[in-house]
C-alpha cells in the first residue's frame, strides 16, 4: 500500500473510538390504541374509509407479509394521533389485517 493511502487508513482508524460510535436504537413499541368517550359515527366511518383506502392502494403487494406488517405499523401510528372516533374506524381495519396475517 502506498504511503498516502496508509496515512489515510491510520487517520480513519484513529477517528473511530468508542465515544463517537452511535448505538443502534431499537424501534419503539407501537402505542396501544385506547378508545375513550363517545364514538361519533361519522368520524368513525371516515377513519375506516381512510384505512380501507390505504389497504386498497397496496394492490397485489398486500400478499407480502412484510408489507402487511409495515401497513399495520403505519396505520397504528396514524390512529394513535387521531381522535378516538376516527381511531375506532382505523382500528376496525387493523383488526382484520392482524387476523389475516
Amino acid at each position: 500500500m502506498n504511503q498516502i493511502a496508509q496515512r489515510a487508513l491510520d487517520r480513519a482508524r484513529e477517528s473511530v473510538t468508542p465515544s463517537n460510535i452511535i448505538p443502534v436504537q431499537a424501534a419503539p413499541p407501537l402505542p396501544e390504541l385506547i378508545l375513550t368517550g363517545p364514538i361519533n359515527r361519522v368520524m368513525e366511518l371516515e377513519g375506516r374509509r381512510y384505512a380501507l383506502d390505504v389497504v386498497r392502494s397496496l394492490g397485489s403487494s398486500i400478499r407480502n407479509p412484510l408489507v402487511v406488517v409495515i401497513t399495520i405499523h403505519n396505520l397504528t401510528l396514524t390512529a394513535a394521533g387521531q381522535p378516538s372516533s376516527y381511531a375506532s374506524g382505523i382500528k376496525q381495519v387493523l383488526d382484520v389485517l392482524k387476523v389475516s396475517q
